[in-house]
């Protein structure tokens, strides 16, 4: 057996400089305690409502007033070492700031109680149940919030939002805490399927090859792309060709790649095979390492227009496979079989990675990208609601993968580049408190952005810590 001397010790954690109360920043380790959770189809329809207690640490002034409300809500005397809700203060840094349970989607201290004392139930309320609780402390050293904590006695202190009307909100002079009881429904992703499958049929079906180039009486559309290859390959400069690539691009200033998250077909078909295709392909069908880089793209449109202008027509339209697809249906197709094998390989790629084709090699997603870096909206991640590490949601439903779980993990307000957001509004929709929201380009939206310098939320982060926003 080998000896404690043979152990090598545990790597240090960073302690935060403006808050260094027990548990804080340990949840990047911590993280690796949550099992494995698949939600059933229920759930995927009818999401559970999950309730939350929001803090503002710009409101809040550490007078202690929730701490005397929650110690007394029994009607027994006030006790702030009683209380459910813990203030930190930190007058260096001139900032307050209130641990209380998050009732996560999947608590760590659930899954670390041996008696299973803690249930989450029906209500999203995660509840300590005093007849099972042997009092060990597991669930104080597994939650990343440092929520549950012991009492003078020994016992086990934890928020239960006094049954869903937590006193402390009503109590409070300045208005720093705020409850709500969740969503009850997610409509946004509703619209969205049936707004990608009705644009499916009409480009594919109705339309055919629609995305490419069509002309409705004097309404032209066509792919900017595609008009961008036709200049090349012709060294002339189609003013006709060019007015309906704008479409797209003038839509991509308005609302950033909107095309690519609603409207685009071959998308819907990658949502579609990402529904399908079973998790446990994994790794073994994922791009290689060295093409799995975003600025890919752009390397793939300048080579398609370089192409073009060297052999005289439209290059990558030939194997593009949005085009393919739009050109795939009916006796009039125009699609060989090796171009049409393009797209399930293509789909395939969707079990290894979300949208793969759109994050590292879509030309036209490129362009569209670039329009939407100087576009009229954003979707800011991280408003005054967020609840950061103990939810996440945003960061494991997004199918670009640009919202940073280490930022948010960190306590810190993710910066979403817009060039790579599909405008899909996952997040938006997803986001149990919310805090993600769209805002016009010129709005600040998080804490970050709405002053200088403040206490991250729980982390310290402030002047002293990491650029970012508190919640």
């Amino acid at each position: 057996m080998a000896s404690s001397q043979d152990i090598p010790p545990l790597p240090a954690q960073p302690v935060s400089p403006a808050f260094s109360g027990p548990g804080h920043c340990r949840h990047a380790s911590l993280a690796s305690l949550r099992p494995p959770r698949q939600p059933g189809w229920r759930e995927r329809l009818f999401p559970p409502r999950r309730p939350t207690l929001v803090l503002d640490p710009a409101r809040c002034t550490g007078c202690g007033t929730c701490e005397a409300v929650c110690s007394a809500r029994d009607g027994g005397p006030i006790r702030p070492e009683l209380a459910r809700v813990q203030v930190l203060r930190n007058e260096a840094a001139g900032g307050n700031f209130a641990v209380f349970c998050q009732h996560c989607l999947d608590p760590l201290c659930a899954a670390a109680c041996p008696q299973r004392a803690i249930t989450r139930g029906q209500d999203g309320i995660v509840r300590i149940d005093p007849r099972l609780c042997a009092q060990c402390g597991l669930c104080v050293a597994a939650c990343p919030e440092a929520a549950p904590r012991r009492g003078p006695e020994g016992e086990i202190l934890k928020c239960d939002l006094c049954g869903g009307e937590p006193h402390c909100v009503a109590a409070c002079p300045q208005q720093a805490l705020s409850f709500s009881p969740g969503k009850s429904a997610h409509w946004i992703k509703y619209l969205r399927w049936t707004v990608q499958t009705l644009a499916f049929l009409l480009l594919v079906v109705v339309l055919t090859g629609a995305v490419c180039s069509v002309r409705v009486a004097d309404w032209s559309l066509a792919c900017p792309l595609g008009a961008l290859q036709n200049v090349f390959s012709s060294k002339a400069i189609l003013l006709s060709a060019l007015g309906a690539g704008l479409v797209l691009v003038v839509l991509a200033l308005l609302a950033g790649r909107l095309f690519c998250g609603w409207l685009c077909p071959f998308g819907f078909l990658l949502d579609l095979a990402g529904k399908v295709l079973p998790r446990r392909l994994g790794e073994k069908l994922r791009l290689p390492a060295f093409l799995r880089n975003r600025l890919a793209k752009y390397g793939v449109a300048g080579a398609a227009l370089g192409v073009s202008g060297a052999v005289g027509y439209q290059a990558f339209c030939a194997v593009c496979p949005i085009g393919t697809l739009c050109r795939s249906y009916g006796f009039q197709s125009t699609v060989a079989g090796a171009e049409f094998s393009l797209i399930p390989a293509l789909a395939l790629l969707e079990a290894g990675e979300k949208r793969s084709w759109c994050r590292y090699l879509c030309p036209v997603g490129a362009l569209l990208g670039l329009c939407a870096r100087i576009g009229l909206l954003k979707i800011s991640i991280g408003a005054s609601r967020c609840k950061k590490f103990s939810c996440m949601r945003c960061a494991s439903v997004c199918p670009m993968g640009i919202i940073s779980e280490q930022d948010l993990r960190e306590g810190v307000s993710p910066r979403l580049n817009m060039a790579e957001c599909i405008g899909c509004l996952r997040c938006v929709d997803t986001c149990p408190h919310g805090a993600a929201v769209i805002r016009f380009a010129w709005q600040k939206s998080t804490p970050a952005e709405r002053r200088s310098a403040a206490p991250c939320g729980g982390c310290g982060a402030g002047p002293a810590g990491r650029k970012g926003g508190a919640a």
